[in-house]
């Protein structure tokens, strides 16, 4: 087995077993139960499209999860008004609990419980941290995938 395959698997263990202490991102997964606060300078609603822009100085919260973006559009279902699927661009902070993620674009699909990080994307769980072109988070497993330009940036464990 060649050194850069070595290299390549304790990586991807060392980064695995970092960010796997903490299953998932922050607590969304027991927030998506929990009501729904938006905040905007501006909001267009599109009900026959099932569609809601919301425009500078966006916030929205979930119990301890909380987006903010310049822009953000949200698409909800004809049936029963649920979120589907919620599209943030320029200057995407997420957090929730203790872990943040930032980009200049997301996209977080309710229906499929994923989270996607494209442009600068970085994650942060605890003194743990990747950078990468995109960062992919599945909300139910704890998956995280990076792509592209990997950095990674893992603290010793005090234990």
């Amino acid at each position: 087995m060649s050194i850069f395959v070595k290299i390549f698997l304790l990586t991807t263990f060392l980064v695995s077993a970092a960010f796997s202490q903490n299953a998932g991102f922050g607590s969304i997964a027991t927030d998506r139960n929990k009501p729904i606060q938006f905040t905007s300078d501006s909001l267009i609603f599109n009900q026959k499209k099932n569609i809601a822009e919301l425009f500078d100085k966006v916030e929205i919260i979930q119990g301890e999860s909380i987006l903010n973006a310049e822009h953000v559009k949200v698409i909800y279902s004809k049936t029963d008004n649920k979120l589907e699927k919620i599209f943030a661009g320029i200057n995407v902070v997420f957090k929730s609990g203790n872990d943040i993620a930032k980009a200049e674009n997301a996209i977080y699909s309710l229906l499929e419980d994923t989270i996607s990080l494209s442009g600068n994307a970085k994650l942060f769980q605890g003194s743990n941290s990747i950078l990468a072109d995109q960062i992919l988070i599945n909300t139910k497993t704890g998956l995280i995938q990076m792509l592209g330009s990997v950095k990674t940036i893992i603290s010793p464990s005090a234990n």
